[in-house]
């Protein structure tokens, strides 16, 4: 059989088509894979970057979780040792009226577990019962003044809002006995210095009036009288002085420089400048001390003390007899200050280093003294970090104990 060209040809053509067919639909095969192979890989890879974002946003969260409990912890930790060691009596309720927090103080004040108590528990004592109920009812910041058995607090109860809702309030007490004491002390000390001004005020005022009256008056009434305003003139001296050194020494005005001084040299010359006073109320002094005993102390300061202690013998004690002695030990100088006079009631001894206090005001004022000696003394000797007592008997005499460190901080 014989093949013609126009045949060829077309067999030609055909197998042409027939091999771009099959390289057109390998093609495409090839580019179907190709897409279905990309797609998986990108949706492998999609996959995987969204689990690896979900794995460190988890990472993230975890941490933030973390670092917020740490945070967390680290304040209550810092709350927990501001409530141990703050002074003053602290108390945290929540909105529910519930304890959420109380310092050591505060349970120590009341006595009591407070631990998940409610504001309105009976067992608190009645001032605070009250005060944290008004608090609570008031959601209001407030001030208040309470007294528990002889102490005096001010109490400040401030409401606690977040997000402006109330959220419980935080009570803080704080004690003022000692402001309050002061107080009082100042208002009796200026009531009792207007009152011991008045006396030689109005006696020099008296005099003067009769003087001035009487100009005819004989020369010895005159003399007398003149006498007279003059002594009153130094009693009035004598308590203005004494009240600005308390006020210097209350104050921390006063300078007190302790330097080295012979106990003896010191005593002596004191006792020497009393020569006069002494022989006129028949009182007999004997000191004992050692020549080598020192005395750490501030020489005008420590002359103020022994004056006072010998004018309170003078004045109060009708002695006769007053012995000083001198004793001393590695760390203190300790000095006996005794005499055999009238001696004091148990009853006065605890008031006997007061302000103006008198264990007998009408000899007191006639004798002219101010009340004010022996706590000058006592605030000259704990100025020099040391100590007084005193110990006495009715009709058996006096005894105070001064007490002075060797070495001070100056």
């Amino acid at each position: 059989m014989s093949y013609k060209p126009s045949d060829k040809w077309y067999f030609r053509v055909w197998f042409l088509f027939l091999i771009g067919a099959i390289v057109i639909w390998s093609w495409s095969w090839i580019a179907s894979v190709s897409i279905v192979l990309m797609s998986t890989i990108s949706i492998v890879f999609f996959k995987l970057t969204i689990e690896s974002l979900l794995r460190k946003q988890e990472e993230s969260f975890e941490l933030e979780k973390y670092k917020t409990n740490q945070n967390q912890h680290v304040l209550q930790e810092q709350l927990d040792i501001l409530m141990m060691y703050y002074p003053h009596p602290m108390i945290l309720f929540n909105q529910k009226g519930s304890v959420v927090l109380a310092n050591a103080s505060f349970r120590e004040l009341v006595k009591l577990n407070v631990e998940g108590l409610m504001y309105d528990n009976r067992s608190y004592p009645r001032p605070i019962y009250k005060l944290f109920k008004q608090a609570y009812y008031q959601e209001m910041p407030m001030i208040q003044d309470i007294q528990l058995d002889h102490q005096f607090y001010s109490a400040h109860c401030l409401p606690i809002y977040v997000s402006d809702r109330y959220h419980g309030f935080l009570c803080v007490l704080q004690d003022v006995t000692r402001l309050i004491q002061q107080d009082k002390l100042q208002r009796r000390f200026v009531a009792d210095a207007s009152h011991e001004l008045k006396t030689p005020i109005t006696a020099i005022k008296g005099i003067s009036e009769l003087i001035l009256r009487t100009p005819n008056m004989e020369s010895n009434d005159k003399t007398d009288f003149l006498s007279q305003l003059y002594d009153q003139s130094l009693r009035l001296e004598s308590i203005v002085k004494d009240m600005l050194t308390l006020s210097k020494l209350s104050e921390d005005k006063m300078m007190i420089v302790k330097q080295p001084n012979n106990a003896k040299a010191l005593i002596e010359d004191i006792i020497h400048s009393y020569q006069v006073p002494f022989q006129q109320h028949q009182l007999q002094v004997k000191v004992n001390v050692n020549d080598k005993t020192v005395l750490f102390v501030d020489k005008k300061a420590f002359e103020s003390i022994l004056t006072n202690l010998i004018s309170n013998v003078m004045i109060h004690a009708s002695a006769t007899l007053l012995e000083i002695n001198v004793e001393e030990t590695l760390e203190y100088v300790y000095i006996r200050f005794s005499d055999n006079g009238l001696g004091i009631d148990p009853a006065h001894l605890p008031h006997i280093f007061d302000r103006f206090y008198r264990t007998s005001s009408s000899r007191g004022r006639v004798s002219g003294g101010s009340g004010l000696g022996l706590n000058i003394a006592r605030s000259f000797i704990l100025a020099h970090q040391g100590n007084i007592e005193v110990e006495s008997k009715p009709n058996e005499g006096t005894i105070f104990k001064l007490t002075f460190p060797k070495l001070t901080l100056s």
